[in-house]
């Protein structure tokens, strides 16, 4: 069992973004990434469309042999979570939060969450952010509509840059110092959000963190590679493509050439 891979999913390359922590934590981890391009967006679908696409992923993945799933998906997170654990109690699965814990801690005072429209509806995010609204810090959700697509099919900068400066207008007045990137593809475009946002304006990911907990589940429930080789990945894309593996190899080279913007 401790040889098994790690299954991780997402709609599509935005889990990549969670891939790269996890590899850089567990390095000896064998993993299955499994982008769903074939349903993306999931931020325009029901809830039951997403229950049952993500019910399928996981038989896929268990299917294969995975020892545990990491939901790479905030959407999907916020969703099916709880059913999921529910239809699946032997199986450790680790869904992803936007990362207002520590933007609180972090002492700023007002704080876009941006995220899908489909998450930012739900009571767990609602809950999620009343809970973080305390010491005089405030938390705003805001839907960002095309956001994930346009990162999905490798809009420009200049395209994306623009349409968040479009998504922060309505804020700029009463201004902002923080903002929480609740989908795991738009980690992808952080410098665009920064550069629209402004470059005072802290910006947090949750993939760190979730990586954590992704070592010390394993770890606790004894399910960790004892290889001692570095692990590998296999990519699966529902639409049948290697669109994945590409954009995989596109972050790991920004990342070598610019290892410290890219975190």
């Amino acid at each position: 069992m401790n040889s098994s891979p790690i299954g991780v999913f997402d709609s599509g390359v935005g889990g990549l973004s969670l891939l790269c922590e996890l590899r850089r934590l567990l390095p000896n981890e064998d993993f299955i990434y499994y982008g769903d391009r074939a349903n993306a967006p999931y931020g325009a679908k029901t809830h039951e469309e997403i229950l049952n696409i993500s019910k399928s992923i996981f038989d896929d993945l268990i299917s294969r042999g995975a020892k545990a799933i990491v939901v790479a998906c905030n959407t999907a997170t916020a969703v099916a979570i709880e059913p999921l654990r529910s239809a699946y109690p032997n199986l450790p699965i680790i869904g992803i939060e936007p990362a207002v814990k520590p933007a609180r801690l972090s002492g700023c005072k007002r704080v876009l969450v941006l995220a899908t429209p489909v998450t930012v509806s739900e009571s767990r995010f609602a809950a999620l952010l009343r809970a973080n609204s305390s010491d005089g810090c405030e938390f705003i959700g805001v839907p960002c509509h095309e956001l994930a697509y346009m990162i999905e099919n490798d809009k420009t900068s200049e395209e994306i840059e623009k349409y968040m400066s479009s998504v922060f207008a309505p804020y700029k007045e009463e201004g902002f110092d923080g903002i929480v990137l609740g989908c795991t593809h738009y980690p992808l475009a952080k410098n665009e959000i920064k550069r629209a946002a402004g470059e005072s304006v802290h910006v947090f990911d949750g993939s760190v963190g979730t990586a954590k907990r992704t070592k010390a589940l394993l770890e606790e429930l004894s399910l960790n590679s004892l290889a001692r080789k570095i692990g590998t990945v296999e990519f699966i894309s529902s639409d049948g493509s290697d669109h994945l593996e590409r954009f995989y190899k596109k972050i790991i080279a920004v990342r070598k050439s610019n290892p410290i913007a890219s975190r």
